[in-house]
């Protein structure tokens, strides 16, 4: 395994890119409601960009209850190799407002209104307005998106160009997250806490039963099983501005790891998020504006079994030196 993921780390580094199956990458449907991206003729990633229907919002406004309106958000579902096991999760268990790889913010304000795209308990919602550009290549597929924040009164406060890239290294999948957001006000705050904001990714819903076997990797440290570790809204102490963190969880009798990657150009402070039930993500507080748009870009390393943290500090390497 150690031997495996150096070689990976190396590849991350060499300039002539990362190594791919000769099939290559190739999209199903890239324009139309469900697009999805293979590999070898095998499933990785599944752009879900439903059409927002504020009927299917839950009447009952108990934040206690998990019943989640399907059509609030858009998301990505990610596959493991073989294209057959769901590795993330969409509006179904306990936690259903966390769903895939996502972005967005949960206490957002502007010209007196409040939003909370996250939850989408009041209206609001994140909408798939266009397909700007997809592309599929022997060494990685790539699709950029157009996506509406909208608040309570379903009118936009801000527009996103949302890309996500996949390569295939021997032995996972690298995606980078790109996304720059933009308004038309004179100001927009962005704000949340650690398990409402910022970009994250939530593991399959089984994973709520596996919770116990569901373990975290960060720099310094290896938590124990089932254990978590949080930056606290409250005292506002916790884990912050870390480069990487990495999440190993189990689904379908088999162990998966997610290494998640904050790049140094992000804003800060970033407060930390971990989840047993298999959720990890960070959050930051942003003031866009119509001069100062908001630019993010992540990695996720993600591939079965379990990685060191010399692995997971070659793969922060080479994301830093990403531009």
């Amino acid at each position: 395994m150690t031997h495996r993921l150096s070689v990976i780390a190396l590849l991350l580094c060499a300039a002539s890119g990362l190594a791919a199956d000769k099939a290559g990458f190739a999209w199903i449907d890239p324009d139309g409601k469900q697009p999805v991206l293979t590999y070898a003729g095998k499933k990785v990633l599944e752009y879900v960009r439903p059409t927002f229907d504020p009927s299917q919002t839950p009447i009952k406004k108990d934040k206690k209850d998990p019943t989640a309106n399907p059509t609030i958000k858009v998301y990505h579902h990610l596959y493991d190799e073989t294209g057959t096991v769901r590795l993330t999760n969409g509006p179904e268990g306990m936690y259903p407002h966390h769903r895939g790889i996502f972005y967005g913010f949960n206490k957002i304000s502007y010209d007196g209104h409040e939003a909370d795209v996250w939850h989408g308990r009041n209206g609001e919602s994140e909408r798939h307005v266009a397909t700007l550009s997809h592309e599929a290549t022997a060494d990685f597929g790539r699709h950029k998106v157009k996506v509406s924040w909208n608040g309570r009164d379903g009118k936009p406060f801000a527009m996103e160009e949302r890309e996500l890239t996949v390569h295939a290294p021997k032995g996972g999948w690298l995606v980078d997250f790109r996304s720059t957001l933009t308004t038309d006000l004179d100001k927009v705050h962005l704000d949340g806490d650690p398990q409402h904001a910022g970009f994250h990714f939530r593991a399959n819903v089984e994973v709520e039963k596996t919770k116990n076997e569901t373990y975290f990797l960060s720099p310094g440290e290896k938590e124990e099983k089932g254990k978590e570790v949080n930056w606290d809204p409250k005292t506002k102490k916790g884990p912050v501005n870390r480069p990487w963190t990495a999440m190993s969880f189990v689904v379908g009798g088999k162990r998966y790891t997610v290494v998640y990657l904050d790049h140094p150009d992000n804003p800060k402070e970033a407060r930390q998020s971990e989840r047993a039930y298999g959720r990890v993500g960070t959050y930051f507080e942003y003031d866009l504006t119509k001069d100062k748009p908001l630019h993010v870009k992540y990695r996720l390393w993600v591939q079965e079994g379990e990685v060191t943290p010399e692995q997971c500090d070659a793969l922060s390497k080479a994301f830093v030196a990403v531009k």
